[in-house]
């Protein structure tokens, strides 16, 4: 394979680079083109991931044939590589959308996710043909784009969906009516809470987070003694989305919770809640909380062989600042001040500028997430400041 140039970043208009980057970029693809006749499937599909980083016109027609190539496996790498290549371009967009009738499921489920990921409206009605089409490879992945879309007109399909008795088919239904956010799926995800499955009672109790009201409270309370941790993290997150304030005590026992990821769903809701009778609970969990790898590098180095957390467990520290900054600005001397001042001490100055990761996704409506430096910044009580905001 062809060393790397340096492409211009997929979906540059034409013109937009120098003469010298467009040639460079145009040798890159006439190599990958020789290679895209190689006898070897995966040699073809690696070919059709470079060229989707390289994009331009040309890449895009190599791309473009590659989604007729005999192996569903390279077309299914060409479906996801003419999604990086694009930009917004309607004309390549239409063909990933003809990609749903592809004979093989991976190559209509993966076009399913770049639609999703797209919010394409315009595949909608293809995306419900294959919802009520037989099988169920791709099934998961047609539900989650559906979801991603938010169209209403998928709600009735969905919610057969979650009455199929594949466990994986009612969970990413139920996801994906909670996405919707349509009223006419709240029976279906209400009767998801009594599922058999752990699985599908986590995905009703995070999809009620957009769907419940005051009446589903009692049910998502009673979900925090769930046996597996799944249908516990749903039903906090349920609850802060709910801004349910008035179970704040019981929200602030999770933070105890054996499993990372209901500690960080506890955390997080406290915060969305506004308890800032909290703040001490959650200033001794990040006091506990180990640093993410990514942090602990400007930090003292990991004793023996241990490894960077991962995982929920590497969001700890992150959503029990973002937490704080949350609940208003602590005194220096009080006990969350005290945990602020020691968490800051442990990342150092350069690692404080690192963009934050939310816990629950992107909700700051498309702006960047805050750095580090920025919720210490709001967290902290301002020079002067007497007593917790």
């Amino acid at each position: 394979m062809p060393a790397r140039t340096s492409p211009a970043r997929p979906g540059t208009p034409a013109g937009a680079e120098g003469p010298a980057h467009a040639a460079a970029r145009d040798a890159v693809v006439e190599a990958l083109r020789v290679r895209a006749r190689e006898p070897s499937p995966d040699v073809r599909g690696a070919v059709a991931s470079v060229l989707g980083e390289v994009g331009g016109p040309a890449a895009r027609a190599e791309i473009e044939r590659l989604l007729s190539d005999p192996s569903d496996r390279v077309r299914r790498a060409a479906v996801l590589a003419l999604d990086r290549a694009v930009g917004g371009r309607r004309q390549e967009v239409a063909r990933i959308r003809r990609s749903l009738g592809d004979p093989a499921p991976r190559v209509r489920a993966a076009a399913a996710v770049v639609l999703g990921r797209r919010r394409d409206r315009s595949s909608v009605p293809a995306l419900l043909a294959r919802l009520r089409a037989p099988g169920t490879w791709e099934k998961p992945s047609v539900a989650v784009a559906l979801g991603r879309i938010g169209d209403h007109r998928a709600v009735p399909a969905l919610v057969a969906l979650a009455a199929r008795p594949e466990r994986w088919l009612r969970v990413c239904a139920l996801h994906a009516l909670g996405e919707i956010g349509a009223r006419e799926g709240r029976a279906t995800v209400r009767a998801g809470l009594d599922d058999p499955a752990w699985s599908v009672r986590g995905a009703a109790a995070t999809a009620l987070g957009s769907l419940g009201t005051g009446a589903d409270v009692p049910r998502l309370v009673g979900l925090l003694d769930d046996p597996h941790p799944w249908p516990r993290r749903g039903a906090l997150y349920a609850l802060g989305r709910l801004g349910r304030a008035e179970v704040a005590g019981r929200i602030r026992a999770a933070l105890a919770d054996p499993t990372p990821d209901v500690r960080v769903a506890a955390c997080w809701a406290l915060g969305e809640v506004g308890d800032r009778a909290s703040r001490g609970a959650i200033a001794e969990l990040l006091v506990r909380s180990p640093l993410p790898g990514a942090l602990a590098v400007a930090s003292a180095p990991l004793a023996g062989d241990a490894l960077p957390p991962t995982g929920a467990e590497a969001l700890q520290f992150e959503t029990a600042v973002a937490a704080l900054a949350r609940l208003g600005p602590c005194r220096a001397g009080s006990r969350a001040g005290r945990a602020l001042a020691e968490a800051e001490r442990r990342i150092g100055p350069d690692a404080l500028a690192r963009a934050t990761r939310p816990a629950f996704g992107d909700r700051g409506g498309g702006r960047p997430p805050p750095t580090l430096r920025e919720l210490f910044a709001s967290a902290r009580a301002p020079a002067g400041r007497e007593g917790p905001r």
